[in-house]
């Protein structure tokens, strides 16, 4: 009974480690995203012919 504790124990702080490292990863994207999306709002592309 003890080892399947045990087992139980690791399965749970490995499930734990991969769901913090996966909302670490997202946040980390989401940043990097927010700061693309600026960066177009602040410089926009310019097109070849200028069409009004």
């Amino acid at each position: 009974m003890k080892f399947n504790s045990i087992v139980i124990a690791l399965l749970v702080v490995a499930i734990l480690a991969f769901v913090y490292f996966i909302i670490r990863r997202n946040r980390k994207d989401q940043k990097s995203l927010e700061k693309e999306l600026n960066q177009r709002e602040m410089k926009p592309e310019k097109h070849e012919d200028e069409h009004v």
